[in-house]
């Protein structure tokens, strides 16, 4: 599958014409991770916005107490590491390959290079990841919600 093929079928590209992910292919680098290699860790500075192109990761994000959670697993089409894009901070888990596996990775200098100089695929790029960002919020103020009715059950 091409990278263009691959990222039309990513949320956050879906809404590009052929062009405008041609412009997006063009800064796309594709890596290889054996089963258990270490993609990127809790703390590292980022760089990159993540897609896979085939395979799969686990997300694992450690306590203070240094007990590990898993936050995700995710496969071919998904995306990782655009909060820190957003956000600029460090990243906030671990994430490691769970079996062979090919992620695309768009840097983020030259991710916003394209997005400054293509003010269209900047703003479907930029309404994409705002969906995405809400969605996961949901789901986060859901689950909290659900937490605290349960615990609040115990008392």
């Amino acid at each position: 599958m091409s990278t263009n093929n691959l990222l039309q079928n990513v949320y956050l590209f879906k809404e590009m014409s052929p062009d405008e992910l041609e412009r997006i292919g063009a800064i796309a680098k594709l890596s290889s991770y054996a089963q258990g290699d270490e993609i990127f860790n809790q703390g590292d500075a980022a760089h990159s916005l993540y897609v896979i192109k085939y395979g799969s990761v686990r997300i694992r994000q450690k306590s203070k107490d240094g007990d590990g959670v898993d936050v995700a697993h995710l496969a071919t089409g998904s995306h990782f590491g655009e909060m820190a894009f957003v956000d600029g901070e460090k990243r906030s888990a671990t994430v490691f390959a769970i079996e062979k596996t090919e992620i695309i990775s768009l840097d983020f200098g030259q991710l916003r290079e394209t997005l400054d100089a293509n003010p269209t695929v900047a703003v479907k790029f930029y309404k994409s990841l705002c969906h995405f960002l809400c969605g996961r919020l949901r789901i986060t103020t859901n689950d909290l919600s659900f937490a605290r009715e349960k615990n609040l059950r115990h008392f």
